[in-house]
């Protein structure tokens, strides 16, 4: 077995799960029941994906490498602002900045 994918959301770890299960790589998903967990465990304690098959590990990290080429970076901010006073990306419905508390500018 070797773990071939982590992500700080559950979401994004099950897709690429069922990503490479769609190419026949048997994979599972281990650390999903921590999200549960968070503010209790380390915070770098991320769900991950991993492969059965060792001999897999070449094309699961090929298959990886392209589903991750297909979504260029700013289509993962597409609905979020930044904050001027702090930089954090914050999503869209949100009116201020949760770190800072500064409110979104209108322009």
């Amino acid at each position: 077995m070797k773990q071939v994918y982590s992500a700080s959301d559950l979401v994004s770890v099950q897709m690429m799960k069922d990503y490479l299960v769609s190419f026949g790589i048997d994979a599972f998903v281990q650390g999903d029941l921590l999200i549960g967990a968070v503010g209790e465990i380390p915070a770098n304690s991320y769900p991950t994906v991993w492969i059965l098959n060792d001999d897999d590990l070449e094309r699961a990290e090929e298959r990886i490498k392209n589903y991750e080429a297909q979504r260029p970076d700013d289509q993962i901010y597409n609905n979020v602002w930044k904050c001027l006073k702090c930089n954090e990306l914050i999503e869209a419905q949100f009116t201020c900045c949760w770190k800072c508390g500064a409110e979104r500018d209108a322009s």
